[in-house]
């Protein structure tokens, strides 16, 4: 039997077992365009579900169901009949773009069974979503998720295998060649074969749950893997298994599913979203990386000048504040001559503090102390918290985020988590999240090029990353210094902290740039010489004004890119690109373009370009 309307395709396949009783046995779901097919079907009593964008594979046939209380509850022997929902709205975000679409169509329906449950799954022009409801009356432990991911024959991934802290490297492999138990954190991503396009794999809505990450079981196949027990009480509803999918990497880096799934913030604590007064996206200086003088009072005072002087909105105060105390004053006190100071400055501070208890420094698990310490920023004038070492993603973590965010708001606190896994919706629902890390930024090493060319379609998929972008030491050998600039375009972070010092790039050639380039984008349009791991080149509009943004690999080359992006007229540029003779440099260009110019751009091996136009 099929059924259609306006909204939503459903096709069902109907077997009668019994006189009067009718047992689904297969069912289908359309996104709104048509193009991608979410399809559910028994094989033997194993629900398995698979996806396809133009008839092409996404997702082969792939397993369902959980282990509760260690009890198999995935078997059943047929579905129920599906109860239809679907939406086409629009909403205000912060990120990428200043504007997400949420357009699905969706089905819940139960799995019959001797242990019924329902899964509820939402197709969107840009992915799909699914989770499981499960019903329960008292206490109860999840202790696996059962769903598996099959990945096309001929698919080529990219994955990192961190699965505590996500500040993995990123391998790019066939998947014929992935060995089985390898992890990975999400999102993983896949470059499907021919021109089938791109997905990537990972998980919204996570609140109140352990974490996924990803092991592979062999056979082209990743498996759930939760952060250790999940405990819950009365009805059990899982996070959503978030399946990404775009023909180019446009689309790809475009997508609104995990913001989509992801709950709608408290209108008494955001009266106005992310525009919310106290919420303010802006850079920061930060002394950690810069190599200028330790985590003191007075060399703190130094980094707040720098910081008004560059037009920073922040200056971050990072471990060692708790140990200050001079003259009958103690590190609160201090605390707050720093605020004031700063804020003559024009710059607001924002303070570090551990999850657990670290070098003598009580932390913050329990409710009581953190509510303590929170109170205490507030009260001394801190606008934000980066709070650091949790290094895992278990139930209790993912708990405390909840907690934390919540309190936080209340009080009119920002945060930014430390040694943290993926982000997976929470900004949506808290928007006072201003970033994570998450990532192997600047604190880490590695071979630069590759890995930056690769997080913009991996790891920056999930959402804002704290990378700490922006450095002139040899932690970054192997980039430009253009590349290094464009970094701080390219890589998404409302709470932009950077790794540069301050005193020197005030001296620098490059210091206009910086301070011109926005911290969140009305616009982002990833360009088509784009290749994972090899070029990332992309159009960033903030208003009126665009950014022309590439990062470089580790082969030199030039690409020619069309600026159709642009609105009609004149546009002047302010530019930097690499300087042949001496990576160090920047060579500072400006330039008279329109819609219809070409621009060629001459890369260095690790380079970048960074352009600003404007009319």
């Amino acid at each position: 039997m099929t059924i259609k309307n306006a909204s939503v395709l459903f096709i069902l396949l109907i077997i009668l077992n019994f006189p009067g009783i009718a047992q689904v046995k297969v069912i289908k779901v359309a996104s709104p365009d048509k193009s991608i097919i979410f399809s559910l079907a028994m094989h033997g009593n194993q629900p398995e579900y698979s996806i396809m964008r133009n008839g092409k594979k996404i997702i082969d046939p792939s397993g369902l169901g959980l282990t509760i209380n260690d009890k198999n509850i995935g078997p059943g022997d047929s579905f129920g009949l599906p109860s239809k929902k679907s939406a086409s709205s629009v909403y205000k975000t912060r990120g990428i773009h200043s504007i997400a679409v949420n357009k699905y169509n969706g089905i819940r329906f139960k799995l019959n069974g001797a242990n019924p449950y329902e899964i509820e799954v939402r197709v969107f022009n840009d992915g799909a979503a699914f989770r499981y409801i499960v019903p329960n009356k008292g206490a109860a432990i999840v202790n696996a998720d059962l769903t598996s991911f099959v990945i096309p024959t001929g698919s080529t991934i990219w994955s990192q295998g961190d699965i505590r802290s996500y500040e993995g490297n990123y391998t790019e492999q066939k998947i014929g060649d992935v060995a089985k138990g390898q992890p990975a954190g999400p999102p993983l991503t896949i470059h499907l074969p021919g021109v089938t396009g791109y997905a990537a794999i990972t998980e919204s809505g996570l609140n109140d749950f352990a974490g996924m990450s990803l092991l592979a079981a062999g056979s082209q196949t990743f498996v759930a893997n939760l952060t250790g027990l999940t405990h819950k009480s009365g009805i059990i509803e899982t996070p959503w298994r978030v399946i990404l999918i775009g023909g180019t990497l446009n689309k790809l880096v475009n997508s609104d599913v995990i913001s989509n799934v992801s709950p709608q913030p408290n209108a008494a604590l955001f009266p106005k979203g992310y525009a919310t007064d106290w919420i303010k996206p802006g850079k920061s200086a930060w002394s950690w990386l810069a190599g200028n003088g330790d985590v003191t009072f007075e060399n703190m005072k130094r980094f707040s000048d720098w910081a008004g002087e560059l037009g920073f909105s922040y200056n971050l105060v990072d471990e060692g504040w708790a140990k200050w105390q001079e003259d009958g004053k103690d590190k609160w006190a201090m605390m707050k001559e720093l605020v004031d100071y700063s804020r003559k400055k024009g710059v607001k501070i924002w303070a570090w503090k551990a999850y657990p208890d670290r070098a003598g420094d009580p932390g913050i698990k329990d409710a009581a102390a953190r509510i303590a310490f929170f109170k205490h920023c507030k009260a001394v004038g801190i606008a934000g918290l980066k709070i650091d070492f949790f290094d895992t993603e278990s139930q209790e973590v993912i708990d405390f985020y909840q907690a934390a965010l919540k309190d936080a708001a209340s009080l009119h606190l920002m945060l930014d988590f430390h040694g943290a896994d993926k982000p997976a919706g929470q900004s949506r629902t808290w928007p006072n999240e201003m970033s994570r890390e998450g990532i192997r930024g600047l604190e880490n090493t590695t071979s630069w090029p590759k890995h930056n060319t690769t997080l913009i379609f991996t790891r920056y998929l999930a959402g804002h990353g704290d990378y700490t972008p922006l450095s002139f030491r040899d932690i970054v050998k192997g980039t430009t210094l253009t590349h290094q600039v464009a970094t701080v375009a390219a890589f998404t972070s409302p709470f932009m902290c950077l790794g540069v010092d301050p005193e020197m790039l005030l001296k620098s050639d490059v210091k206009t740039m910086v301070k011109q380039i926005p911290v969140v984008w009305d616009e982002t349009i990833i360009l088509p010489p784009s290749r994972i791991g090899e070029l990332a080149v992309m159009a960033r509009r903030s208003g009126s004004v665009w950014f022309l943004v590439a990062l470089n690999g580790e082969s030199a080359q030039s690409v020619k890119i069309n600026l159709g992006f642009l609105s009609k007229g004149n546009y002047h540029a302010d530019i930097l690109q690499d300087n042949e003779n001496d990576p160090s440099q920047s060579v500072v260009k400006t330039g008279s373009f329109n819609q219809k110019s070409n621009i060629t751009l001459k890369l260095s091996a690790g380079g970048g370009y960074i352009g600003r136009l404007y009319k």
